[in-house]
């Protein structure tokens, strides 16, 4: 008898549990979609700081450049031929002295233009302080975000 009250009660017992619902299928899709959707904007926030952080190393190092080329040739540094107060002052090289156009030319063509939308400030003083701002665009599609830029000064 204690076997055949047994099997009653698990045949009453599988016959309430026949599986999940449509409703069960559907709200458990419904949280299934919104996690992949967090992280897929969280992927999308990650993308967007590392190219931010690429565009601040590279004109970090865009601005070291500038700063060694004044070094280089510091006496026309030091006489200005190389303070600038936009990027539409650089003026394309002709390959002949004073090399400065050459410098200038060169240095945006092959480091500035890797930024987006970069803009440059150059100024010397004749005692040898030197400073150099580059600027960017970091939107990246963002309207609300400003233009970033970094300063290095150095005495020459």
């Amino acid at each position: 008898m204690l076997l055949r009250d047994n099997a009653v009660s698990l045949n009453s017992y599988s016959k309430n549990m026949d599986g999940f619902t449509l409703v069960e299928f559907l709200v458990a899709l419904l949280i299934f979609a919104i996690g992949i959707l967090s992280l897929t904007a969280l992927q999308l926030r990650v993308l967007r700081g590392d190219i931010s952080a690429h565009n601040y190393a590279q004109a970090i190092q865009v601005a070291y450049s500038m700063m060694d080329r004044l070094r280089s040739n510091r006496n026309a540094a030091l006489a200005g031929s190389y303070n600038i107060t936009d990027i539409s002052e650089i003026t394309d090289g002709d390959g002949l002295a004073p090399l400065v156009d050459d410098d200038l030319a060169s240095w945006r063509d092959n480091e500035l233009d890797l930024l987006p939308s970069p803009n440059v400030t150059i100024s010397c003083s004749s005692s040898g302080n030197c400073s150099v701002t580059v600027i960017w665009d970091d939107s990246q599609g963002d309207g609300n975000v400003p233009s970033q830029s970094t300063t290095l000064n150095s005495n020459i």
